[in-house]
């Protein structure tokens, strides 16, 4: 489980960040927006990242 939680939480947090500084850049926020932007997108990709690591590895369990 450990492994799967450590991999949910790096590829939610790139995901996240990626798309907070995707939203800034294409709504051209200042710098002071871009950082919030980017930490709060962060912060929620580290959340679902680890709510899909903890689904799927009940699934593996299941099985």
């Amino acid at each position: 489980m450990k492994s799967f939680k450590h991999l949910g939480v790096a590829l939610g947090f790139l995901a996240g960040t990626t798309f907070g500084s995707g939203i800034a850049f294409l709504f051209r926020f200042s710098p002071v927006q871009l950082m919030l932007s980017v930490a709060l997108f962060g912060l929620a990709g580290i959340l679902s990242g680890l709510l899909t690591s903890k689904i799927w590895y009940n699934r593996i369990q299941e099985h």
